[in-house]
């Protein structure tokens, strides 16, 4: 295991700049879990730790000091990654999560958590939504991120691939949309959640074949990443069956 004592080593320098511009073919994680996740996706590129760690990837020992400049938190772990990720392979599954300019990077990283525990593999983010590579969108994703297909495209090349792939598109707003309860989702359907403050754009939404709304009182709208939460989980396991609402 190679040491580096400088925080200006040409290697440490090079991972400095990933904390605001990461991107597919490198991108910082924090902390032994997502380290732990991108090393078992077979995404790790190599890491800095304190210590020696199990992975068959270059390691590089450094101190707490350089740890603290490659890191986001305030009082971060003692191992930070590199990792890459391929992205926009082709549509794979029967359930796609669209997300239409969301803009926090925790919202997004929670949306993505969410997507994988109910079985949305697919994400295809559309542009103006925040990167999938903000530290804080991935650390929000806590390794869900190595586990999904992740595509991102523009409003009309998205919209278009799912029509040619046979996806119903249902879209998420508060009018003239049928109650999430007791409403039947296809067989093979897109799932779309739109911006934090305007929702999913009309452009979208005169193209959808349905659009749900979930029930409330008392106030008129849910943060994204709950609503996403709730939505995918009645698709996945209550699709239908109100009564057990």
């Amino acid at each position: 295991m190679e040491k580096i004592s400088s925080k200006d080593n040409r290697k440490v320098k090079e991972a400095a700049k990933l904390v605001a511009k990461g991107g597919p073919a490198s991108f910082l994680i924090e902390g032994h879990h997502l380290v732990e996740m991108a090393a078992q996706s077979g995404n790790l590129l190599y890491y800095f730790a304190t210590a020696e760690q199990p992975y068959d990837v270059p390691g590089y020992e450094v101190g707490e000091a350089i740890i603290k400049k490659l890191s986001t938190s305030l009082h971060p772990e003692p191992i930070v990654g590199v990792a890459k990720l391929s992205i926009n392979r082709p549509l794979q599954g029967k359930r796609v999560l669209l997300l239409d300019r969301i803009q926090d990077p925790g919202n997004l990283g929670t949306l993505l958590r969410s997507a994988l525990s109910f079985g949305f593999h697919d994400v295809v983010a559309l542009e103006g939504t925040c990167s999938y590579f903000n530290p804080k969108a991935i650390q929000s994703s806590q390794g869900a991120i190595f586990s999904l297909n992740l595509l991102r495209f523009s409003e009309e090349e998205a919209l278009a691939l799912l029509k040619k792939n046979g996806y119903t598109l249902i879209g998420t707003c508060l009018e003239g949309a049928s109650p999430l309860e007791g409403f039947v989702f296809p067989a093979k359907f897109a799932l779309g959640l739109g911006n934090e403050g305007k929702g999913v754009a009309k452009s979208i939404l005169e193209q959808t074949d349905s659009n749900i709304k979930i029930s409330m009182v008392g106030i008129d709208s849910l943060n994204v990443g709950v609503a996403g939460g709730i939505a995918m989980h009645y698709a996945a396991y209550l699709n239908g069956k109100d009564e057990n609402l």
